[in-house]
C-alpha cells in the first residue's frame, strides 16, 4: 500500500494520466542482494543472481512466483541463459571467473578478479567487465569459452554494445572515463572522459548514442557513437546516485535506477526528458525489461527484493504514424562523389539542376545516421562541413546541405557504412591479396574481373556522363562485375562485403521510403549502388519508381 501511494504521488508530479501510470505488480523475495536478471528466449522464466545468498533464483514469469533456488557459491552477480540448452552462465565475483551451471557440470572460465554482469550482444556472445583486473572479456556462449580481452580504465563496470555488435562502451567507475572498443577489429579506439563514477549505460535506438549514468554527478550523458563526443545530458528528473540505464524493446522508454533515492527515472527517448519517477526498494542496483516490453524488473540490493513494474500499454509498442494511401514516389540518382567538382558533364551545377527539376520532399543521402547531427552542426556554424565521412562527398558538403536550407527539403541519412566496417573490409581485402593461402583464389578472381571488363570496356568519358550512369547498360555492366566481387569476397569481408553493405544501406532506405509515403523521395548514392537499390525498391508495391533520366541535364 505504501508503495502504491508514493507511486501515484510521484507520477502525478510529472503529469501522467492514470492510464499511463507504472504500477508495481509484485515484490518477490529472491534472496539477499539480488543483481542481474535474465530471461529465457520465450520469456517464460526469469533467473536472478542473488549475490548475498550464493544462489540463482528461478522465477515463473506468468505466475510471478519463485520456483527454486540454484546454489552458486562465491557471490554470483551476473547470470545468462546459454543457447542450445547449455545451462546458465554465472559470473562469480568472489571466485574470479564465469561458471557454467547445469547438472553434472562445474566448469569455470578464469577471468581475473571481480567479473561483473554478463551483457548479451550478437552471435550468442556476452561482454564481461572484470572490475579488479581492469579488463573486459568477450564470452562465446555457444562454445562456453573466453574469446578475447581488452584493457579498460580503472574498475570497469558493465558494458553496452551497439545492436550489430560492432562497438562496446565500458564505463570505468574509478577514473571517470568510458573505454570504447571496436569489437570487429579487436582494438580499443577511444577513451572518453565523462565525470565522477560512471557506472552503467545502454546504446539508444539506431546506434547513434551511448547513454551512461554518471553516478557521482546525478546525470546521464549522451555520447555519439561515431565522434565519441559527449553531445547531450539529462539532469532534471534524475534521482540521487543513478547507476545504470536500460531500454524498452519498443525503443520509446529508457529507465535509470537511482540507488540513493530508491526509485527509477523514466525517460521518453524521443523527447529526452524524464516523464516519471517510480519508487522501488532500497538501492535498486540492476534492471531488466521483459522481452515482451510489458514489465520492468528491478533488483533492490539494499532491501533484498525484486520488484516487477507494469509498463503501460501506451508505451509498449512503437506508435504507428498514419500514412498516406498514396505510394512514395522515388527516383535514384547515381553520384560520382569526388569527381563531381571537376566533371564537365556531371558537375555540381548539373546535380543542382537535376534536383531542382525533380523537386524532392526528402533526399536520402549516403550519410550514416550517427554522423548527421555533427554535419549539420558544422554547416550551421560556418557553412564548412568538417565531419570526416561527410566532407569526402562534395555533393553533400558543397551543395545539398545548402540546397536543403534554400529549397526546404529534408536530408535523410541512409548509409549503413561505419568506420569499423570500412577498416575491417580494408584489412580483409589486403589479406586476400597478400596472404599466400589465398594466392590461387586471388589469381582466379583477378582473371575473372579482367575478363568481365574486357567484354564491356568503358570509354573514359562515359563514367562522367549522367546519361550513361543512369542507363540500363551501365547497371548491367556494374552488376556483372560486382557479382564476381560479391561471390568471391562478400562472406570473407564480412559486414562491408557487397551484399552486406547494400543490405545495411537498404535498411535505412526502406525506413526513408516508409516515412515519405505519399511524397517524393530522391535517393542519392554512388552510381555502383544504383542497380542494387532499384532492384530492392521494385519489390515494394507501395513505391512508384520514377525514371530520373528526364530530369537530367540535356545530353551533349
Amino acid at each position: 500500500m505504501r508503495l502504491a501511494i508514493i507511486l501515484a504521488i510521484g507520477l502525478s508530479l510529472f503529469g501522467c494520466a492514470r492510464g499511463d501510470r507504472f504500477e508495481i505488480l509484485a515484490v518477490l523475495d529472491v534472496g539477499l542482494n539480488p543483481h542481474q536478471i535474465t530471461f529465457t528466449t520465450d520469456g517464460a522464466t526469469a533467473y536472478v543472481a542473488a549475490a548475498g545468498s550464493d544462489q540463482v533464483t528461478e522465477v515463473d514469469v506468468g505466475a510471478l512466483r519463485v520456483v527454486r533456488h540454484i546454489p552458486v557459491e562465491d557471490t554470483p552477480l551476473g547470470v545468462a541463459v546459454l543457447p542450445d540448452n547449455g545451462g546458465l552462465a554465472v559470473s562469480r565475483f568472489g571466485a574470479d571467473g564465469v561458471a557454467r551451471v547445469r547438472p553434472g557440470d562445474a566448469e569455470q572460465l578464469e577471468t581475473g578478479g571481480g567479473p561483473s554482469l554478463l551483457v548479451p550482444t550478437v552471435n550468442q556472445r556476452y561482454l564481461v567487465s572484470v572490475e579488479q583486473a581492469d579488463k573486459m572479456w568477450v564470452l562465446d556462449g555457444a562454445n562456453f569459452e573466453l574469446e578475447t580481452s581488452f584493457v579498460t580504465g580503472d574498475r570497469p563496470f558493465p558494458p553496452a554494445a551497439t545492436s550489430d555488435g560492432r562497438l562496446a562502451f565500458v564505463p570505468n567507475y574509478d577514473d571517470g572515463t568510458v573505454t570504447v572498443i571496436d569489437l570487429w577489429n579487436t582494438r580499443v579506439v577511444d577513451t572518453v572522459r565523462v565525470g565522477e563514477r560512471p557506472s552503467g549505460g545502454v546504446v539508444f535506438p539506431d546506434d547513434i548514442d551511448y547513454v551512461v549514468a554518471v553516478r557521482g554527478e546525478n546525470k546521464v550523458l549522451f555520447i555519439n557513437t561515431a565522434s565519441r563526443r559527449v553531445v547531450d545530458s539529462i539532469t532534471d528528473g534524475i534521482g540521487d546516485s543513478p547507476f545504470s540505464v536500460v531500454l524498452a524493446p519498443s525503443g520509446r522508454l529508457a529507465f535509470v535506477n537511482n540507488t540513493a533515492s530508491h526509485d527509477i527515472s523514466v525517460i521518453d527517448v524521443a523527447l529526452r526528458e524524464v516523464i516519471a519517477r517510480i519508487p522501488v526498494g532500497e538501492q535498486p542496483i540492476v534492471m531488466a525489461v521483459h522481452p515482451s516490453g510489458e514489465t520492468l524488473w528491478v533488483s533492490s540490493e539494499g532491501s533484498h527484493e525484486l520488484a516487477v513494474v507494469e509498463i503501460p500499454d501506451a508505451w509498449r509498442a512503437v506508435p504507428q504514424t498514419p500514412v498516406s494511401d498514396e505510394p512514395t514516389e522515388v527516383a535514384v540518382l547515381g553520384m560520382i562523389h569526388g569527381r563531381h567538382p571537376t566533371s564537365e558533364l556531371w558537375g555540381l551545377d548539373e546535380v543542382r539542376a537535376t534536383i531542382e527539376r525533380f523537386g524532392p520532399d526528402g533526399v536520402c543521402a549516403e550519410i550514416p545516421p550517427d554522423r548527421m547531427d555533427a554535419a549539420w552542426s558544422d554547416f550551421r556554424d560556418d557553412g564548412i562541413i568538417e565531419e570526416p565521412r561527410v566532407r569526402v562527398f562534395p555533393e553533400y558538403k558543397d551543395l545539398i546541405f545548402a540546397m536543403a536550407e534554400e529549397v526546404g527539403f529534408e536530408i535523410v541519412p541512409c548509409a549503413g557504412w561505419t568506420t569499423e566496417m570500412n577498416d575491417l573490409r580494408r584489412t580483409r581485402i589486403r589479406q586476400f591479396q597478400t596472404d599466400p593461402q589465398f594466392a590461387e583464389a586471388n589469381a582466379d578472381y583477378q582473371r575473372r574481373i579482367a575478363e568481365a571488363r574486357a567484354r564491356d570496356p568503358w570509354n573514359r568519358g562515359e563514367l562522367d556522363d549522367p546519361h550513361v550512369i543512369h542507363s540500363d547498360l551501365y547497371d548491367e555492366r556494374i552488376a556483372a562485375e560486382y557479382s564476381i566481387y560479391d561471390e568471391v569476397l562478400n562472406d570473407w569481408i564480412g559486414p562491408g562485403g557487397w551484399t552486406n553493405i547494400n543490405e545495411a544501406h537498404m535498411r535505412w532506405v526502406h525506413k526513408a521510403v516508409d516515412a515519405y509515403r505519399g511524397k517524393r523521395l530522391l535517393v542519392t548514392f554512388g552510381g555502383a549502388h544504383k542497380y542494387w537499390i532499384l532492384d530492392a525498391l521494385r519489390e515494394r508495391d507501395d513505391v512508384e519508381l520514377i525514371d530520373v533520366r528526364p530530369f537530367l541535364p540535356p545530353q551533349r
